[in-house]
């Protein structure tokens, strides 16, 4: 049975069912190159392997319930744009967005070519999936955002879109109303996901500064631009990406925006973990700064409320999971870094310090090994978290500072190591 219209629909135009948009042309950058182990043309699904996670959305869901079917005409999760017929083959689950509404795949993208003589290549992508019929609001949004946010460039900083498009398909349930949105392929997924692979859950100092010179630099290039600013609002260790090249063998660190954030965490490895402290995933929630925490006063962000992000992502790099269960938790740790003007050994040390209700808990982390931060870091932090934000640096301000040189090759081996 066919389902009902969706009243808030412009991605459907009555006339073809679909329409698309794209970065000004109908194929990716040529500076793209196909994966080493991409088979060419698509292959069939059988011949790939197929994951999943049972904690992501219905769609999720629906895509894993695929793997066990018997008819054999099901299970090709492949997702045709009806624009220009390009092939978008479903190979793995690797998130969620939109607090669960929406599915993030791998996917195998093979473009259309019916007249040319040249063999299309298949290359990776990533496949943001809503349905439109059940998440008429969120697909609002994320068309917005598509049309209206950066598009991805080659060598920039910022994750952008190449395409978003919608289509009518019969893969997950009969007549979905799909909206898609095409981001380049980040292999390692956010840096918070990689950090819950590893056993300390953080980064050391001397790799902190190769992440977060690269999403300064995202944040002065593309985003906090003079010409036309805008402001990222979300910045966290959620929405930094990691992707390592097999052929070429290079590593590069990307900002997600806006169009291309996603959860790349399943539930299992991120909310029930914090308990009982504030889920880092809102941490631009309850970490906000104090001119715009509060729903009333988002109106008031600008390029100094995302460095004071900035400030609060290095702190959740070097210390992990921070240890707050409201925001008074967190202002007490905000003024004790600015009255001793440093960063303490342990946050959870400092927390036991105050509170005796700790101590039971965190008895574990009492003893441990102390950290020595070196005072260029601390600067950086101590300067981004200045209450007012007139006198907190702009992103160009702070990669003039001393903290930010190039350790690259060993941030590199720091995240291969944690391949399997």
């Amino acid at each position: 049975m066919k389902k009902n219209q969706n009243p808030y629909n412009p991605y459907l135009p009555k006339e073809n069912g679909s329409t698309s948009f794209e970065n000004g042309s109908t194929s990716f950058p040529a500076s793209i190159d196909p994966p080493s182990n991409a088979p060419d043309p698509v292959p069939s699904f059988a011949s790939l392997p197929l994951q999943f996670d049972s904690n992501r959305s219905s769609l999720s869901m629906r895509f894993a319930r695929l793997s066990t079917s018997e008819n054999q005409q099901v299970r090709q999760p492949i997702i045709t744009d009806p624009h220009n017929q390009d092939q978008y083959l479903l190979t793995s689950d690797i998130g969620s967005f939109s607090h669960g509404s929406g599915a993030v795949f791998k996917a195998l993208y093979t473009e259309h070519r019916p007249d040319s003589e040249i063999t299309a290549h298949s290359r990776w992508v990533t496949l943001k999936i809503i349905d439109m019929n059940d998440n008429e609001s969120e697909s609002r949004d994320l068309w917005r955002q598509g049309k209206t946010g950066l598009m991805d460039t080659p060598y920039g900083k910022i994750i952008g879109s190449r395409k978003i498009f919608s289509v009518v398909t019969n893969i997950f349930s009969d007549n979905d109303e799909l909206l898609c949105v095409v981001l380049p392929y980040m292999s390692e997924g956010s840096l918070r996901y990689i950090l819950s692979t590893r056993p300390q859950k953080k980064l050391s100092e001397e790799f902190i500064f190769v992440v977060l010179k690269q999403v300064l630099i995202g944040l002065r290039d593309e985003i906090h631009v003079e010409f036309n600013p805008k402001v990222h609002k979300t910045l966290n260790a959620g929405d930094i990406f990691v992707h390592f090249d097999d052929a070429t063998q290079e590593i590069s660190i990307k900002l997600a925006y806006e169009v291309s954030a996603y959860d790349s965490e399943t539930q299992n490895q991120g909310n029930n973990r914090y308990a009982p402290f504030m889920n880092p995933k809102n941490i631009f929630r309850w970490g906000a700064a104090p001119e715009v925490y509060e729903r009333e006063n988002e109106g008031r962000s600008g390029p100094k409320s995302d460095i004071w992000l900035f400030g609060i992502t290095a702190l959740e790099l070097v210390y992990g999971d921070l240890p707050v269960r409201n925001r008074v938790d967190f202002n007490y740790i905000v003024d004790e870094i600015r009255k001793k003007k440093k960063l303490p050994n342990s946050l959870k040390k400092m927390m036991i310090k105050r509170d005796g209700r700790f101590k039971k808990v965190m008895r574990n982390v009492v003893n441990r090994k102390k950290r020595v931060f070196s005072g260029e870091f601390e600067e950086i932090v101590l300067a981004c978290l200045r209450e007012n934000p007139v006198n907190r640096p702009s992103a160009d301000q702070l990669l003039n500072a001393p903290f930010f040189t190039d350790a690259n090759d060993r941030f590199k081996q720091y995240v291969l190591n944690g391949r399997n």
